[in-house]
């Protein structure tokens, strides 16, 4: 008898009657070509489903390779860089038109790596070099330029860039110092200057005027090429110190009520915050006049800018002062000694001015005459130094005695 063969005979996958029934009979023409087409259709549905789950993988490594790059930068902006304040503000160009549309008031808002706030005022008849027209006054730069010339004149003029713009009427500053109730114009020297027909008189120390007063001052300071660049600097100061003492409440409705009455490119929660942050108690801040020395004669006066003192004043220590100095009048002429401290306030020096040298005695002692610092002046002035540490310098030079032309180093 024979054995019976029990080995698995493996079927194909696909009966004869479903290939019949998928590809018809196999004596048909296009058999092969029908399942070739098949399994071309299962290989492409293979393939788009690769292609899919690869995009998809891609996109998530994409987003997260987006998301840690900003949060990366997130976390670097968090320490404060010269020029970037702590709300992204930056640096803003102030810019103020009189009742006849002319340019009347021009300042540089700058913040500082110690997250306060440094506001350096131009006075608009100072000239600059402005590209494609020459040394030209600011008040003539934008028209000839508009807002853009103005804002690469001035960003050439101090090294800075310039981000954003304000624009102003003195309406808008009457408004401010309104609210502010009163302006306290604290000068470190007496001054004197012309205002509305007549003499004003500010003695050392605190002098608080009305709102209204205080405004008319700061006009009068546009005509006043000697004294008028420290009052707009005064108005400021003071208009900034009155508002940090006011609530915060009353602050921020006063930043929304300005908003409504300036022309800006910020948006109305930057300005807002940005006007909070300066008028906050207790952080620093400070409005100082751009280095400038008087030029012209008559009506035609202008002012030109101290390029040396102004790069120390912008990109140095804005706010502590780097000597203590002690001025001392050895002459019979008045007024040599405030016109020393004048020349020294814009760098941020402690000045103490004395009238008469005799019976000191100094360990440290650079003595300058008149007519080195001022050539056109005559007389004796003595300028005694004290060094805090043993290795600080003195600047001294031919016409000027902030120019960088010959150091000094003190010994220990």
């Amino acid at each position: 008898m024979k054995k019976k063969d029990y080995t698995f005979i493996s079927i194909p996958r696909r009966s004869q009657r479903r290939r019949r029934i998928a590809y018809g009979p196999p004596n048909r023409s296009g058999y092969r070509r029908a399942r070739l087409s098949v399994r071309q259709k299962e290989k492409r549905r293979r393939l788009t489903a690769f292609i899919v789950v690869a995009g998809v993988m891609a996109a998530v490594l994409v987003f997260a390779g987006v998301f840690l790059l900003v949060r990366g930068r997130s976390s670097s902006a968090a320490t404060p860089e010269a020029g970037v304040a702590d709300n992204g503000s930056g640096t803003v160009i102030i810019t103020g038109n009189d009742d006849d549309g002319r340019l009347s008031q021009l300042a540089v808002l700058v913040p500082e790596n110690s997250g306060g706030y440094s506001l350096y005022t131009l006075p608009p008849r100072t000239i600059a070099d402005t590209p494609g027209h020459g040394f030209q006054q600011l008040d003539h730069v934008i028209e000839l330029g508009g807002q853009e010339l103005l804002d690469q004149t001035v960003a050439n003029l101090l090294q800075l860039p310039i981000q954003y713009h304000i624009n102003l009427a003195y309406a808008t500053l009457e408004i401010a110092s309104t609210q502010a109730g009163t302006v306290n114009f604290r000068t470190d020297r007496p001054m004197t200057f012309a205002a509305a027909g007549e003499t004003i008189n500010f003695t050392t120390g605190d002098n608080p005027v009305s709102s209204q007063r205080a405004v008319i001052f700061l006009k009068a300071a546009m005509t006043d090429g000697r004294t008028g660049p420290k009052v707009q600097s005064l108005f400021y100061q003071g208009l900034r110190d009155s508002l940090a003492l006011k609530t915060e409440t009353d602050r921020r409705a006063l930043a929304q009520l300005l908003f409504g009455r300036i022309q800006t490119d910020m948006d109305e929660g930057d300005f807002v915050d940005l006007f909070m942050a300066i008028t906050t108690q207790g952080r620093p801040f400070s409005a100082v006049p751009l280095p400038v020395s008087f030029a012209g004669a008559g009506s035609a006066w202008y002012l030109e800018p101290v390029p040396a003192e102004i790069e120390v004043l912008v990109t140095g220590n804005s706010q502590d002062a780097t000597l203590s100095m002690e001025i001392r009048n050895g002459t019979e002429n008045a007024g040599v000694v405030e016109a020393a401290a004048d020349k020294l306030a814009p760098l941020r020096y402690t000045t103490t001015m004395q009238g008469d040298p005799s019976g000191v005695d100094f360990d440290n002692t650079q003595t300058a005459s008149a007519a080195m610092l001022w050539p056109r002046e005559t007389g004796f002035a003595g300028f005694w130094a004290r060094a805090p540490s043993s290795r600080t310098t003195l600047w001294k030079s031919g016409k000027s005695l902030l120019s960088l032309v010959k150091i000094l180093h003190w010994p220990s």
